[in-house]
């Protein structure tokens, strides 16, 4: 999930604390010294993922989450400021040629407050022109604002973004953008090994005798001691017994 103008400071975590269902964890970037603003993403904890820096850019807020799948992924959520800086399209262009060159696969989101749907803004016509160039598209087709203008964008590589749609979920003057994009998720677990004892009918038997044989509390008079006894002594005869019991060939999973 990626939220931008969160209006959160450093002490807002445990807003986005509550607001994570169970089992999900989250990024954010807070704007220092200054009202508004403020980016976060909410993700699973099956992915891997971690925060990483591109640089600092006057004219635009953004947080940037590398996410471990099958192919290099960067997923970058960004606002604009309505009043943003005239420098916004150089940034931006610097922005994207750094990251293409380093990952298979990008998605950018964000309020980028420019009327992509308008064929007359100036602004939305420079900046469709720059994805253009880059081999990007842009996939919101729809208003993403009440008053109609599509602002909220979602950006990749053609044939990316699958079942894109905007919802009014009436909570903000904006709408929620909902998208789908396949990728398989790159597992962090390591191949281990599970030793088991194996011990048979036999074994089993000759092991009650051996412990019956010994007296394994062994005068101990604390419980604990008692149970620290019987364990050491229960340890000797299972160490003692080799052939009644055997380590399994290692299972891999």
């Amino acid at each position: 999930m990626f939220l931008v103008e969160t209006w959160l400071k450093e002490e807002g975590a445990a807003t986005l604390i509550e607001a994570c269902p169970p089992n999900y964890k989250f990024y954010q970037s807070i704007r220092d010294n200054k009202r508004g603003g403020g980016i976060a993403v909410i993700f699973s904890d099956k992915l891997s993922c971690n925060e990483i820096n591109l640089g600092t850019f006057t004219s635009f807020e953004y947080l940037a989450i590398k996410v471990k799948t099958d192919h290099s992924l960067l997923l970058i959520t960004l606002y604009r400021p309505p009043k943003s800086s005239p420098t916004f399209l150089s940034d931006f262009s610097t922005l994207v040629s750094a990251v293409l060159t380093n990952y298979d696969r990008i998605i950018i989101t964000g309020d980028f407050n420019i009327h992509v749907n308008k064929s007359g803004d100036s602004n939305g016509k420079d900046l469709l022109n720059t994805l253009d160039g880059f081999g990007l598209h842009q996939y919101v087709t729809e208003a993403t604002h009440q008053l109609g203008n599509t602002l909220d964008l979602v950006i990749s590589q053609p044939a990316n973004i699958n079942n894109i749609s905007v919802s009014d979920i009436a909570i903000s003057d904006h709408y929620c953008v909902l998208f789908e994009f396949p990728f398989t998720i790159h597992s962090n677990r390591e191949t281990g090994a599970t030793h088991k004892r194996c011990i048979n009918e036999s074994a089993q038997q000759k092991i009650t005798e051996l412990i019956s044989s010994r007296d394994l509390l062994n005068g101990h008079k604390s419980l604990d001691e008692m149970v620290a006894g019987f364990n050491s002594n229960l340890k000797e005869i299972l160490d003692e017994k080799q052939n009644a019991a055997h380590e399994l060939k290692p299972r891999h999973g």
